[in-house]
C-alpha cells in the first residue's frame, strides 16, 4: 500500500492506496481501519484510481471535515447504487450484473 499525503500547511489524514485484489484479500482489515482509525483509501484498478473508501460521520453522512468534493462523490455513489439496485434479481450475483454492464 502506498501513502498519499498532502504537503500543504494543513495536512489531512494520509490516504492509502489499495488495489482491487488487495482489497478483496484484506477487506475485513481495511474496513476495520476505516472504522477504528478513520483511515481513508484510494481504490485502484490496474494502477488507476477508481474510487475511495471514506469513514462516515455518526449520522451516516460523509464527515463534515471533508471538502465539498467528498459530499459530491458520496451523492454520486448513492445514485450509482440506486441504478444498480434495479438490475439485481433473486439468484443473480453482483459480479454477473457488473459483468453484463461492462459489455
Amino acid at each position: 500500500m502506498k501513502d498519499h499525503s498532502d504537503r500543504g500547511t494543513r495536512t489531512p489524514p494520509a490516504k492509502k492506496s489499495v488495489g482491487v485484489r488487495e482489497l478483496k484479500t484484506h477487506a475485513a482489515r481495511i474496513v476495520r481501519e476505516v472504522r477504528e482509525a478513520r483511515a481513508a483509501y484510494l481504490v485502484t484498478h490496474r494502477g488507476r484510481t477508481v474510487g475511495v473508501i471514506l469513514p462516515l460521520a455518526a449520522d451516516g453522512r460523509p464527515p463534515s471535515t471533508e471538502a465539498a468534493d467528498a459530499s459530491t462523490a458520496w451523492d454520486a455513489f448513492l445514485r450509482a447504487g440506486r441504478r444498480l439496485e434495479g438490475r439485481f434479481r433473486p439468484g443473480t450475483s453482483g459480479v454477473r450484473v457488473l459483468s453484463k454492464m461492462r459489455r
